[in-house]
């Protein structure tokens, strides 16, 4: 979901606000008929069910499928509540079986409510606006009643969907989660062990374990990663969920210690000429491809990834390639539904069977309105499907022991050879050359940063402010030399 509708004709705009004033007019355990979502599939193989609507289930955001097939979704009873209402007062976690049966409630002790993650070890992580907290059933009632939290966030700002939202599971088995740009607010992150990291308008994407200890920020420069996740190769995507003051939102390929562009602190034009949106701006890193607008979720298949889009009404199919060292796709459009067709969050069973909510109604307040879906794919007939996931090219893999510092030659670590790939024109290899260029400089002394010429220190002082978050005095000192004898 998006804090904007753009682009629409004034006859659409009062159809659509009568829509939704017809639909808030409902409570959810109203019985009123959902309209209708005229749901178009434009590529073969492809077949879409609904499984459950409301009053079973009403504005859902996260979903996720546990291993009997239950599915596990978020009904949301707080983003922007009307007086009118008759829901319950706080979200609820609801279970369905795998055909949207035998619904019962699980949770329902939170508020504005985006994203849940089953732990696999008996926990259910939920975010919310302002926190990540795992949840567990410990008598075995069905319940959760055991709380424990993960990380918090402390600031000024409260508005629903653009603080704490998307969550996945990293391949080292911690929790990578995302921060919206919070309205331009600084904020404060602090995790279960006391560990704090301060910020204000440029969004996040961060790490911590299972416990919410080692907190630390993997990525920087976001409006809104709503929708994460990790492939089993350690490949991170992230979906954009608004594109600030104009299209496209952004499927994006996440890598440690990126910075995508955008900060809050110039406004919400992505014009601004601090900001960029697809890697303009040296040392910012562009997208995959453009998404559909209001992307909050990215889950595999085959050699490609699917966005579904909440103001385009569709589900979109990007099949990935390599090139240089990042990814880039082409886009095939899946479905389409009508206005009242609004796919949020979707989670994968299989290459075959996927799982997805949908809000329906184009209005932000609760509107008593709720649909979830199955999506088949049949890969007989879906000829659009890349099969096979692409293998990584040679720069792919340098760029990621240069940002690892695993794996690395000393003909890697080579000054004259990060000063080439630094100034090259593949800006994923350039920013993995300054992370391992950053960790090597902050080891030299004053001497070192003598012998360098003037470009060789100026972009020595570009990579050691890569790591300007560690706040380390060492860090700092280096930096101050540098740029004493620039």
């Amino acid at each position: 979901m998006i804090s904007r509708i753009s682009n629409r004709s004034l006859d659409g705009i009062l159809l659509i606000g009568l829509c939704a004033l017809l639909c808030i007019a409902q409570s959810p355990s109203g019985a009123a008929q959902a309209p209708d979502s005229n749901v178009k599939i434009l590529q073969p193989g492809v077949r879409v069910t609904q499984l459950a609507q409301h009053p079973d289930l009403v504005t859902p955001t996260g979903i996720q499928i546990d291993e009997s097939g239950n599915l596990w979704v978020v009904a949301c009873h707080t983003h922007f509540r009307p007086a009118t209402y008759q829901g319950p007062e706080n979200d609820e976690i609801l279970v369905f079986d795998s055909q949207g049966k035998n619904r019962r409630v699980f949770y329902n002790k939170t508020k504005t409510t985006m994203q849940l993650l089953l732990g696999g070890d008996g926990w259910l992580y939920i975010a919310q606006r302002d926190r990540v907290l795992r949840v567990r059933d410990s008598d075995g009632d069905g319940v959760g009643d055991l709380e424990e939290p993960i990380a918090t966030l402390e600031t000024l700002a409260d508005y629903p969907h653009n603080g704490l939202s998307g969550m996945t599971w990293h391949t080292d088995g911690g929790l990578i989660f995302s921060l919206g740009e919070n309205f331009g607010k600084d904020w404060s992150l602090r995790g279960s062990d006391g560990g704090v990291l301060t910020g204000r308008g440029e969004g996040g994407v961060f790490h911590c374990t299972k416990q919410g200890r080692e907190l630390r920020r993997i990525a920087k420069g976001f409006w809104n990663p709503f929708g994460l996740w990790m492939r089993d190769d350690g490949i991170l995507f992230a979906a954009e969920n608004d594109p600030g003051s104009r299209p496209p939102c952004r499927l994006l390929h996440v890598v440690e210690g990126g910075d995508y562009g955008f900060q809050y602190v110039y406004g919400s034009a992505s014009v601004h000429p601090f900001v960029c949106w697809n890697g303009e701006l040296r040392g910012t890193l562009g997208m995959i491809h453009s998404s559909g607008e209001g992307p909050c979720a990215v889950v595999g298949l085959g050699g490609g990834v699917m966005v579904p889009s909440w103001s385009n009404h569709c589900i979109d199919y990007y099949p990935l390639r390599w090139q240089g060292a990042t990814l880039v796709s082409d886009k095939i459009e899946l479905l389409r539904g009508s206005d009242m067709f609004r796919p949020v969050a979707m989670v994968r069973k299989n290459d075959r069977e996927y799982y997805f909510t949908d809000w329906v109604s184009p209005s932000y307040e609760l509107h008593g309105l709720g649909r979830l879906w199955k999506l088949e794919i049949d890969p007989e007939q879906a000829t659009w499907i890349q099969r096979e996931r692409v293998p990584a090219t040679p720069e792919a893999a340098l760029a990621e022991r240069l940002r690892t510092g695993k794996g690395l030659t000393p003909q890697d670590q080579e000054l004259p050879r990060l000063m080439a790939m630094i100034q090259g024109d593949d800006s994923f290899m350039k920013d993995a050359a300054q992370s391992a260029l950053a960790r090597i400089a902050s080891e030299w002394g004053e001497d070192k940063f003598r012998s360098l010429s003037s470009p060789e220190r100026l972009w020595s002082l570009v990579a050691l402010r890569k790591r300007s978050e560690e706040h380390t005095s060492e860090l700092q000192s280096r930096q101050y030399l540098v740029c004493r004898l620039l």
